[in-house]
């Protein structure tokens, strides 16, 4: 390889090589969430609880990230990204070994709240900073990293299935020195986002930070002048989106997609796979045998949420975001359907073999157009309320996991399995009407050309009339 062309390599690249930096600190809280749920039957048995007692623990870090979020967008806002990240991840790591060696039932509540208070801070903190320091090529790719990151964590949790009741504190020793030593290179070779700095009013740090990330003096003054253009004006947070009709009607539509996503089942179905249809499909005469989450088929949902994440993140460098959320969407209504169907049949092996494989199937599409759309939804805010736009989607997410939480089970015991899907299969239909005409489409631009040109709309409901996106 010729000098140049290493150059260029390494121009384009080494941006990319702050972002995965920035999402391998997410596999220490994806090791936490792996850990809650193969770990249920040992939380009940060992804290003398019933196995309905140890969802609490699941309930318990749902309610710190919801209540996170809120703290999250306000230190974002006002401490930057950088120092968010660094002191979530550090208290956050505290805390798991807390919930890990945790003598009593109410120790690991508490312990498990601040790890989900905590990963609300860093992922509010990593994902606003890995959309602001890439550059539109491998933006999309920065963003889904951290989901990636995240489900890589409850992988290797799944290491800890043993009788050997040290192993999880062994697993946990080796991801925490992995984690410290990426927080090591974080405090010491990650940039704060030159956004950030520059609607600080620091712009001599932001033009230093974009001419270190791009290599071209030149670039970085006009990426810079860009910046300036969308930073004018005093008004920030929820009185920018007060101010301004466009973006508070885009910011109710997203949070309302965030819930609406929960409520077709693209969080719930996984758990009650895990859970539920497990033991209905392979153990339909209960007396015959005893599940537990030591079972195959948390390796196998597991796997699928990370080969999804993996395959999304890939299709979204070739294609469109828009497209690959509807797509995906649609594709797990079809299979959601097929799984409806199928259960109507008689059960045989066949059957049950079948009915595994579509809601399989829906679990690895429902997952992967959700984590997209969210990473979609960060470019979608503006610079002058990213922070505020960003925390408000997250928390109508984090509530609606909540709601799935506590009215999955009611609603299975009234209606059935079959029922159940058949109302989440409304609401993903009726979800994908939502994604397919009113959804924003994303140009592979900057972060200020989108935010023009949204702010140029003069209807919501003319998002994507608007000609520049005739030939996209």
């Amino acid at each position: 390889m010729s000098i140049s062309s290493a150059t260029i390599f390494y121009k384009t690249l080494w941006p990319l090589s702050q972002a995965l930096l920035v999402a391998s600190l997410g596999i220490l809280f994806g090791f936490d969430i792996g850990t809650i749920f193969i770990h249920q039957t040992y939380i009940a048995d060992f804290f003398a609880a019933a196995i309905n007692k140890s969802d609490v623990v699941l309930g318990t870090y749902i309610l710190g990230f919801t209540f996170g979020v809120f703290i999250a967008g306000y230190v974002t806002y006002g401490s930057g990204r950088k120092i968010t990240l660094l002191s979530s991840t550090t208290i956050g790591s505290l805390a798991v070994f807390a919930a890990l060696v945790a003598p009593n039932f109410s120790v690991l509540l508490c312990a498990e709240f601040v790890v989900g208070f905590c990963f609300a801070l860093y992922f509010m903190a990593a994902a606003l900073l890995n959309a602001e320091l890439l550059l539109p090529r491998w933006r999309n790719l920065a963003l889904m990293s951290i989901p990636c990151a995240v489900s890589l964590g409850t992988l290797i949790s799944l290491l800890s299935i043993d009788k050997n009741d040290n192993r999880p504190i062994i697993l946990f020793a080796i991801v925490l020195i992995i984690t410290l030593i990426f927080l090591a290179l974080t405090l010491f070779k990650l940039p704060e986002s030159p956004r950030y700095l520059a609607l600080s009013g620091n712009a001599d740090a932001a033009l230093a930070v974009l001419f270190k990330l791009r290599h071209d003096m030149g670039r970085a003054a006009r990426e810079l002048a860009e910046i300036n253009e969308c930073c004018r004006g005093e008004v920030r947070g929820i009185e920018f989106f007060l101010q301004n009709t466009t973006y508070r009607h885009l910011l109710i539509f997203l949070s309302s997609l965030a819930f609406l996503f929960n409520l077709g089942g693209a969080v719930v179905i996984p758990r009650i796979l895990i859970k539920n249809l497990s033991t209905a499909l392979f153990c339909p005469e209960e007396s015959a045998c005893y599940f537990s989450f030591d079972s195959q088929i948390v390796y196998l949902t597991f796997s699928i949420v990370f080969v999804s994440l993996i395959l999304h993140s890939l299709a979204l460098e070739r294609w469109n975001g828009r497209n690959i959320v509807i797509f995906s969407c649609s594709l797990s209504i079809v299979f959601l359907f097929f799984s409806i169907i199928l259960s109507l049949h008689t059960s045989t092996d066949l059957i049950n073999l079948l009915v595994t494989i579509s809601i399989s199937s829906y679990v690895f599409f429902a997952l992967g157009a959700f984590t997209t759309f969210i990473s979609l939804v960060v470019q979608l805010m503006p610079i002058r309320g990213r922070e505020f736009g960003l925390a408000t989607i997250i928390l109508a997410n984090g509530i609606g996991i909540l709601f799935g939480l506590q009215f999955d089970m009611p609603l299975v015991h009234r209606f059935g399995l079959l029922g159940f899907f058949f109302i989440c299969l409304l609401t993903s239909i009726f979800l994908l009407y939502l994604l397919r005409f009113y959804l924003p489409i994303l140009e592979r631009k900057s972060l200020e050309s989108i935010e023009i040109r949204i702010s140029a709309i003069t209807s919501f409901s003319k998002i994507n009339q608007n000609p520049a996106n005739k030939n996209y």
